[in-house]
């Protein structure tokens, strides 16, 4: 594969020079396009600054090693067949480009681009990504429907049958660029699929790339054209196969009978035409009900074993940490990519739970279940079982294969329907996520893997985190919330494969966020604060001690010296003075009456000295 084309899979291109360029890595959530990618002698190079392998690069691209090499143009077999030629053009209808499809000895296809710059053509794209074929057709088009097969020719097929048509550069399994789709605005959109899997994913691709704007969009297979087409054939081949007027009176007689995903009608209403907000909650504040909340945890913490605590006790009736009034048993349904279902019942079973109350999905059942296609499956299973809470773990591992993790654009909307899902079935949604810690520094929530709309879009989220004092205890934190005030942090302890609610933690978001912009743990933050808690008593005890009796005694003058040799050299911890006392000034005055004045020079015992006056609060009101 040539090296403009592995460079049109990347998103972030950005050109160092004529060999390199620079891209965001597929392999991690990658923020600062740290992906070197070059060119030697034919060969592709790959390098990942932030470690990733190169294998798990090419995988995550969905190609393979070898396409990193240049291909044989002459193999041993015998010489490689020239097919046809595609002139691409800008949305201006200049020329942009030449597309030359050819056939290897083996009978397999393979494309080279040639730039066009300056007069003539140049092989490769220069790190260019190709426009639409046909652009400037589609552009000046005035027609509603708008046709997109797998390739060129099969544009040029429909062209002949006075159709609008375009297709993107390269075909099955490339990504939706985002800059297509403002074209197809208003459209009624047909898409062609090659009778073969590669086609049928790429029709769902190019579906869920226009149709935020389309009116309508219809997906039509070969087959609906032509009963027992052969694998792999297309709208060219059923008119090579039946003629051009036949092909197209059975493509017509096919749109007519293909149901249409309309694009939803939106009318503004006046906002006293809406109810009032009632927000019920599964578990206050929680978990919200009609809409899905997020809960972040490492690898190994024991989020599973949170949820089939949680679980449990909605499945029994029994009352959650912060509960006030009483439960009900309640349905709770389990859709796992991670674990079997023998493993979910042992950890239900040791936190009590009633098992004919939770319905498990388990890794085997869920595979091929994704949020994108086939969103109607989990809302068909949700409605079915009748639950109350549903638990999804992890929630990538459901997103789709076609789906962009990292892109905002690209999750938001599935979000929007989960919640929507939730909505519709009153229940509340947990959406397990994995801690991408690279990304945590001022905002605890950004750990979540993906996106950042991912937290964004929800209304609930929680962090769980070890408690570095007790191995055993976890810590349950509330770091986001719509619909309420910030929820206690709950602890919990793991005993035999179950867990017990073990009461409340002081450590919330703002602790987890001040640990990691001072790149310390929360333990040693804890202490740290300890210590000045200790020293701030300290010295609110000394100047109580030295405060006058009654407003009439006036002001106390005293140095700072003075106060570290009657007391201590620790006085002030290790802190100035005039800030140690000026940080306790407001706690004096609100609880002890006594106003605290710092930065003072005086005269004591023959000499000038630093220091601060004191006095009580009806002495300085007075």
């Amino acid at each position: 594969m040539e090296y403009a084309e592995i460079l049109q899979r990347l998103d972030g291109v950005k050109r160092v020079n004529d060999s390199q360029c620079m891209a965001r890595c597929p392999a991690h959530d990658d923020k600062n396009a740290s992906l070197a990618v070059s060119q030697s002698n034919g060969k592709v190079l790959l390098h990942c600054l932030a470690g990733c392998d190169t294998a798990a690069i090419v995988s995550a691209l969905k190609l393979e090693m070898s396409d990193l090499f240049p291909e044989q143009k002459q193999p041993s077999g015998g010489a490689w067949e020239k097919l046809r030629e595609h002139i691409y053009s800008n949305a201006q209808g200049g020329t942009f480009a030449k597309k030359t499809v050819y056939r290897k000895p083996d009978g397999k296809k393979a494309a080279s681009w040639a730039l066009y710059k300056d007069g003539q053509y140049i092989k490769g794209l220069d790190g260019k990504a190709a426009p639409l074929y046909k652009l400037p057709e589609l552009i000046d088009s005035k027609d509603p429907v708008v046709f997109i097969p797998e390739g060129e020719k099969d544009v040029e097929t429909l062209q002949r049958m006075e159709l609008t048509a375009t297709t993107t550069p390269d075909g099955a399994g490339e990504k939706w660029r985002q800059e297509y789709t403002p074209y197809f605005d208003g459209k009624r959109v047909i898409i062609l699929t090659d009778n073969d899997e590669a086609g049928r994913k790429h029709g769902q691709t190019v579906a869920g790339g226009v149709k935020t704007v389309a009116k309508s969009v219809q997906i039509i297979p070969t087959t609906a054209m032509w009963t027992d087409a052969p694998e792999k054939a297309d709208i060219s081949d059923i008119a090579a196969q039946f003629g051009i007027d036949e092909a197209k009176s059975r493509l017509m007689a096919a749109a007519a009978d293909t149901p249409a995903e309309e694009k939803p009608k939106r009318r503004a209403k006046a906002a006293i035409d809406f109810g009032a907000d009632n927000t019920r909650f599964e578990w206050f504040p929680y978990l919200p009900k009609g809409d899905y909340s997020v809960l972040m945890a490492d690898g190994g913490t024991g989020k599973t074993i949170f949820c089939c605590g949680v679980a449990a006790a909605i499945s029994c009736g029994r009352k959650l940490p912060g509960d006030v009034a009483n439960r009900k048993p309640e349905r709770v349904l389990i859709i796992s990519a991670e674990d079997t279902g023998e493993m979910l019942k042992k950890r239900l079973v040791n936190s009590d739970a009633d098992l004919h109350n939770v319905l498990i999905i388990d890794c085997q059942d869920s595979e091929g279940m994704n949020f994108t296609s086939k969103l109607a499956d989990f809302e068909g299973e949700i409605k079915n079982s009748g639950a109350k809470l549903v638990i999804v773990d992890p929630w990538h591992a459901f997103l789709g294969e076609d789906t962009d993790i990292n892109r905002v654009n690209a999750v938001r909307p599935v979000f929007q329907k989960l919640a929507n899902v939730a909505k519709k079935c009153d229940c509340a949604l947990v959406l397990i996520s994995h801690v991408n810690k690279r990304a945590q520094v001022e905002n605890a929530n950004n750990a979540a893997t993906g996106s950042t709309d991912f937290i964004n879009a929800s209304r609930s989220a929680m962090r769980i985190i070890f408690d570095e004092q007790d191995p055993d205890v976890r810590i349950c934190i509330h770091t986001k919330t719509n619909y309420a005030a910030y929820g206690q942090s709950i602890r919990y302890r793991i005993h035999d494969g179950g867990l017990s609610w073990d009461g409340f933690s002081d450590i919330t978001r703002a602790t987890l966020e001040e640990a990691a912009r001072k790149r310390t743990t929360v333990s040693d933050l804890n202490a740290k604060q300890a210590r000045m808690d200790a020293v701030n008593h300290a010295l609110i005890a000394a100047i109580q001690d030295e405060a006058p009796d009654c407003y009439v005694d006036g002001i106390v003058k005293m140095s700072y010296d003075t106060l570290k040799a009657k007391y201590s050299d620790d006085i002030f911890g290790n802190a100035q003075p005039k800030r140690a006392l000026d940080s306790v000034a407001g706690e004096l005055l609100t609880e002890h009456g006594i106003v605290v004045v710092t930065g003072k020079t005086f005269k004591s015992e023959g000499k000038t000295v630093n220091g601060f006056y004191i006095s009580l609060a009806q002495a300085e009101a007075g």
